[in-house]
C-alpha cells in the first residue's frame, strides 16, 4: 500500500485581504492566511480522513515555513517539500465585494520560488508514496518550467500506476486561454478524471451547453474517460465511460467563496478513489457549500459535519 491515498502539487501563497469588505485602498490591517488550489484540496481531503501529501518548491525563510507549517497543522503531510534559496514567496490579495460590487483578486506571485521549478529538480521517486496525483492548470501557467514540471509529473504518476485528476483552473489574469489549452491539452493523455468549470469550458474550450452535454464534448474532444463539469447554479454534471451523473447544488449563505472549487474537487476524489463517482458528486457539493461559509481559502470543518450536510442535515443551532 502507498504511503499516501492522495499527492497534490502547486503553489501557495500568503493571501491578505482587508477585513471584512474594506477596500486596500482605505485599510491600515490585512489578514494574513495561507491559500493555493492545490493543497486546499488537499487540507479538505485530509479532514475527510485521507492520507494527503503536498509538495511544491517554497522559500527557506519564515514566509515558506508558515505555509508548510499550516498545511501541516490541518494533517497535510510536506515532508517532500523542495527548500530553496532562490525565489520568494507569491502572495495575492482579495477584496470582498457584495453585489454589485465584485470580489476582486490581484496577483503578486511573479518570480516565486515555484516558479522556476524545473523537472531536473525534483526526484520522482516521491510519487511511487502515493495513489493518486491531483495537479492544475494554476501551476502550468506559472512559467514554462512549470508547465513542464506539470507535464512531467503526470507522466511520470502514469508509468507509475498513479490515477490522475487534473482542474483546469482558468486564470485569465496569469496567461491567455489559448496558450492554456494547447498547454493542458498535452496533459490530457494522462489524465484519469478532469475538472472544468463551465466558464473554463467556454473560455478555454469554445464549448457552450448545459454541464451534462458539456462534459460528454469535452470528454470526446480531449479523451479523457471521466469529466465532472461544475459551475452551474442548480447542479454539477459528470460523464464517466457511457454514463451521465449529476447532483444537486447544496445551497449556503455566502461568507467566503474562494476555494470552493477546491473543495469540492476533493469531495469528488473522495468518491472516485472509492470507486463511486455518484457519492463523489455529492460529497463535493456538500464540501463547497461548506466551505462558501468559512473565512480562508481552506476547508476546516469535521467529516461528520461534511457527512451531516451531505445526508440533509439542519443548519439550525445545534446546542
Amino acid at each position: 500500500m502507498p504511503q499516501f491515498d492522495v499527492m497534490t502539487f502547486g503553489e501557495t501563497m500568503l493571501r491578505l485581504s482587508p477585513p471584512s469588505h474594506g477596500r486596500i485602498e482605505n485599510t491600515d490591517t490585512l489578514d494574513c492566511r495561507t491559500g493555493g488550489s492545490e493543497s486546499n484540496t488537499a487540507v479538505a481531503l485530509a479532514r475527510l480522513g485521507r492520507r494527503v501529501t503536498w509538495w511544491s518548491r517554497l522559500p527557506n525563510n519564515s514566509l515558506g515555513r508558515k505555509v508548510s507549517g499550516q498545511l501541516n497543522r490541518w494533517g497535510v503531510d510536506t515532508s517532500k517539500v523542495i527548500w530553496s534559496d532562490e525565489g520568494r514567496l507569491g502572495l495575492y490579495f482579495v477584496e470582498f465585494g457584495s453585489p454589485p460590487r465584485p470580489t476582486i483578486v490581484t496577483y503578486d506571485r511573479t518570480n516565486s520560488a515555484v516558479s522556476y521549478l524545473k523537472p531536473d529538480d525534483v526526484d520522482w521517486a516521491i510519487l511511487s508514496d502515493a495513489a493518486h496525483l491531483h495537479v492544475t492548470g494554476i501551476t502550468c501557467a506559472l512559467s514554462p518550467n512549470c508547465a513542464e514540471t506539470v507535464l512531467h509529473a503526470v507522466k511520470e504518476a502514469k508509468s507509475r500506476g498513479l490515477s490522475v485528476s487534473f482542474d483546469v483552473n482558468y486564470r485569465s489574469k496569469l496567461w491567455s486561454a489559448k496558450r492554456c489549452r494547447d498547454t493542458i491539452s498535452r496533459m490530457m493523455p494522462y489524465v484519469d478524471l478532469l475538472f472544468c468549470p463551465m466558464g473554463d469550458a467556454d473560455n478555454v474550450f469554445g464549448i457552450k451547453d448545459s454541464p451534462g452535454l458539456v462534459a460528454r464534448r469535452l470528454q470526446g474532444q480531449l479523451r479523457v474517460d471521466t469529466v465532472v463539469v461544475t459551475g452551474s447554479s442548480d447542479h454539477v454534471a459528470a460523464v464517466q465511460g457511457r454514463d451521465l451523473l449529476r447532483s444537486d447544488i447544496v445551497r449556503c449563505r455566502e461568507v467566503d467563496r474562494v476555494g470552493a472549487g477546491d473543495a469540492g474537487d476533493a469531495g469528488i476524489i473522495h468518491g472516485f478513489l472509492d470507486g463511486d463517482l455518484q457519492k463523489g458528486l455529492k460529497y463535493g457539493s456538500a464540501m463547497a457549500a461548506l466551505k462558501q461559509t468559512i473565512p480562508g481559502d481552506e476547508l476546516i470543518v469535521s467529516k461528520a459535519e461534511i457527512e451531516a450536510v451531505v445526508n440533509g442535515g439542519s443548519s439550525g443551532i445545534q446546542r
